[in-house]
């Protein structure tokens, strides 16, 4: 094999162990501060997108939460039955379903959203803003055709 395929292989694999390794331990420790509240991860996605404010359908909220629109029923119901969010038929076209957070789910957002951010503060505080303006534009790139 050619030696620059070889070393262009042995950089990609260290790139994407590298990438695993944080996208793990990241994953991890928010398990972990976030383990009392009993949601899952597509849960607490569904959730934090709700709390955006950045979408309302599940159709809207399975491309922004990245969960499969064939379990985002399964998960709103979950959720329902949590009394974290409310389903109701949108007013001006009752096909479309819309969906919110309750007064719990807002509450238990807030401090989801607060564990999120202290513990990427936390990972990325070694990071200056240069850095880390850096790091967002290449990853960015990698998800660019």
């Amino acid at each position: 094999m050619d030696d620059s395929i070889n070393e262009d292989f042995e950089r990609t694999q260290k790139l994407v162990s590298v990438l695993g390794q944080a996208r793990q331990l990241i994953a991890s420790e928010l398990r972990a501060g976030l383990a009392d509240a009993g949601l899952n991860l597509q849960q607490r996605g569904v959730l934090l997108t709700l709390a955006r404010g950045s979408a309302q359908t599940p159709a809207a909220l399975s491309k922004l939460a990245g969960v499969h629109p064939t379990r985002m029923t399964r998960v709103l119901d979950r959720l329902e039955d949590s009394g974290l969010i409310e389903r109701a038929r949108n007013g001006r076209d009752r096909r479309l379903v819309n969906v919110s957070l309750t007064q719990k789910g807002r509450a238990i957002a807030a401090r989801h959203i607060r564990v999120v951010q202290r513990a990427w503060s936390e990972r990325l505080s070694h990071f200056s803003k240069s850095d880390f303006d850096a790091l967002s534009l290449l990853l960015s790139r990698l998800l660019n055709d």
